[in-house]
């Protein structure tokens, strides 16, 4: 007998400054790999990913991954790409503080346009973190999260594969809480 499947579509938005790592998540998300050399995201870059959640067979879910330019200069451009989200993923790089700092202007712009839907905030090169190069305590992550009422604060390296899944996975589950089908 063949098992029909709800299909479901999501939109999520990972946005930061440059340089914090959001293509570098979502290539290691999307296709298990890492590169090394930065190439700066124009504009923006668009990924997708089949999602499948243990507990929900049931469902099958395609996640579009839009990561956005985080360059100042690029702002004019990204409020399009904002409508239709139904998550966001907020990121920062552990090693350089000003992007943690810079995290409330992300807020207002996606909010300025969308509103509040299911986001998360991640604080990305756990990897420099760990030589000491850490400039953003846990703590400073966790204060955010609760301002955002974000769902949950990571703290991932994604040249090392550490924690990048879960922050996808846990997102979806979220989105999905907050449409009802669970």
């Amino acid at each position: 007998m063949l098992e029909h499947k709800k299909l479901f579509i999501y939109k999520i938005c990972v946005v930061g400054n440059g340089g914090v790592g959001k293509t570098s998540m979502v290539l290691r998300y999307c296709e298990n790999a890492f590169r090394d050399n930065y190439v700066m995201t124009i504009g923006s870059n668009f990924s997708t990913k089949t999602v499948n959640l243990e507990n929900f067979p049931q469902f099958q879910i395609k996640l579009q991954l839009w990561d956005l330019a985080g360059q100042k200069h690029f702002s004019f451009v990204r409020p399009p790409f904002y409508r239709g989200s139904t998550g966001i993923i907020y990121v920062f790089d552990l090693s350089r503080r000003s992007s943690f700092a810079d995290l409330d202007e992300w807020k207002l712009e996606v909010e300025k346009v969308i509103g509040h839907k299911p986001c998360c905030i991640v604080g990305n090169k756990l990897d420099l973190a760990r030589e000491g190069k850490r400039e953003v305590s846990t703590q400073d992550g966790e204060a955010v999260r609760n301002e955002f009422n974000a769902i949950k604060y990571y703290e991932t390296s994604a040249k090392e594969d550490d924690s990048v899944e879960v922050v996808f996975k846990d997102l979806t589950l979220e989105i999905l809480r907050a449409a009802g089908k669970i």
